[in-house]
């Protein structure tokens, strides 16, 4: 079997797979009829058209929809039996093992007992309890209740917690180091420079830049970065990887180093960056589907780079099946490479020019490449679709990694030498007082967003049917 026939079902089993998990993801349905289904129609298309190479393709891709929808109806049995043991009291020591977030007027902490059942707990927001903190806790399990139509039990048990502690009490007993909780450390350290030196809110959206996350920024704040369509530039996806990704490249072929050796130093840049960001879970997924993609596009066939960032995707969801539904970060991060593959080659032949104001152009065709294939995502969680997105991203988006730069060497220099950090601070703060001031003046445009009260998972099928089906035709040169 040649290389191109592999990467035909490699590509054809992961999007069956996918389309499994996604099937019993969203919709209730009988797995034994399902099965009973696909079984029926997999004899019939082999009866039928036997004699065909492309039915062997297709009855791959028919099998592994019936692993994915397996392996999901696994994962949805393990929950009924967590919702089946709730109420029961859980004591004995438990660390913590994430990062501590403050959300309001509480401190979310997650803590792992040492036989493994994970429980989160709401203490006061200035709480002692840090990674890596040992307790002996007492914890009555409970559920957490849904926000609107978003089931925050399983987003919750897709991030490893069981329950949450509707009682609980606990004595702080030792402490137990990590390297990933030095990470955390560092970085918080590092985010407690940019405060000092950056005043707020424009410390909140460098923060937020360079470590990933909008957390860090007032709820007004975040509103207004989702009407104008920009909180991918503090989310921690496959955008962020790209940018850095487009920037290094872009830099280190313009100085003359050949192509090859320019991807190997643009996943350098990827890996650094998600070491500095202490590897969220997030990060590194955006992380693995970029440098896959980024390997296949350089040394093989546009078709190998789709059956990478599907294959990876796969590997991904079988691991933690609730990605598909309840990830909005997986979600943006798998889609947005998807549409920098698919589209972008296209509107590279028209916009990209070698000298093409040194990579400017090129960031932006990247993010419009990724916006056209994240639209659907955004409008099905925030029911908003932005109208001014595309001149917010023209506006901004060409400096943000200028930005970056510029905040990242504040944080070098201010271990070496702070009054220069000072004015690196300040070319930061100057730089960010612009994006900020950019995004909230149209944020005040009352035609700039549109609210959609329903939105329908039908709707984003279609849409990407379309879309899917216009890039082949512009891209199937390259792909056959």
């Amino acid at each position: 079997m040649s290389l191109s026939h592999i990467s035909r079902f490699v590509l054809w089993g992961s999007v069956g797979f996918i389309c499994g998990v996604g099937i019993l993801s969203f919709y209730s349905v009988s797995v034994s009829a399902f099965l009973f289904v696909i079984g029926i129609l997999s004899i019939g298309i082999i009866v039928v058209f036997y004699d065909r190479q492309e039915v062997w393709c297709f009855v791959f891709f028919i099998l592994m929809i019936s692993i994915g929808a397996l392996i999901m109806n696994y994962f949805l049995q393990r929950i009924e039996y967590v919702e089946n043991n709730v109420g029961k009291i859980v004591e004995g020591e438990a660390k913590v093992v994430d990062e501590v977030v403050q959300k309001g007027w509480n401190s979310q902490v997650v803590l792992e007992y040492y036989d493994g059942v994970t429980v989160l707990i709401k203490d006061e927001k200035y709480t002692e309890l840090v990674w890596g903190s040992v307790v002996q806790l007492q914890c009555e399990t409970s559920l957490p209740e849904k926000y609107n139509d978003f089931d925050y039990q399983k987003y919750l048990f897709m991030n490893g917690v069981d329950y949450t502690c509707s009682n609980f009490e606990y004595n702080i007993v030792g402490f137990e180091e990590s390297i990933l909780s030095k990470l955390a450390l560092f970085r918080m350290q590092m985010e407690n420079i940019v405060n000092n030196i950056i005043p707020a809110p424009q410390s909140a959206l460098a923060n937020g830049l360079l470590f990933g996350g909008d957390d860090r920024l007032s709820d007004e704040m975040q509103n207004i970065f989702a009407k104008t369509g920009m909180t991918h530039i503090v989310a921690v996806s496959g955008y962020n990887v790209s940018v850095i990704v487009a920037v290094v490249m872009g830099f280190v072929i313009f100085v003359g180093v050949n192509r090859r050796y320019a991807v190997i130093f643009a996943i350098g840049s990827v890996l650094f960056f998600v070491a500095l960001i202490g590897f969220p879970s997030s990060g590194v997924r955006a992380a693995i589907m970029g440098i896959l993609v980024l390997v296949a596009a350089s040394y093989g066939r546009v078709s190998h780079a789709y059956g990478a960032i599907f294959f990876t995707g796969a590997v991904m969801i079988a691991i933690n099946p609730l990605l598909l539904r309840y990830d909005v970060g997986f979600q943006l991060s798998f889609l947005a490479t998807l549409g920098i593959i698919a589209v972008y080659p296209v509107l590279e032949r028209y916009f990209v020019s070698k000298n093409a104001a040194f990579g400017v152009v090129d960031i932006l065709v990247l993010t419009i490449s990724a916006q056209i294939f994240v639209l659907p995502i955004i409008v099905y969680h925030f029911h908003t679709i932005s109208l001014v997105s595309l001149l917010a991203n023209v506006l901004v988006l060409p400096i943000i990694p200028i930005t970056m730069l510029l905040v990242f060497l504040m944080l070098v220099v201010s271990f070496i030498f702070y009054p220069i950090a000072l004015l690196f601070g300040w070319a930061s703060f100057f730089l960010l007082s612009y994006e900020i001031f950019v995004i909230e003046s149209l944020a005040k445009i009352s035609w700039g967003s549109i609210y959609v009260e329903n939105v329908y998972v039908w709707w984003g099928v279609l849409y990407y049917v379309v879309i899917g089906s216009i890039a082949y035709f512009f891209n199937k040169k390259q792909i056959l």
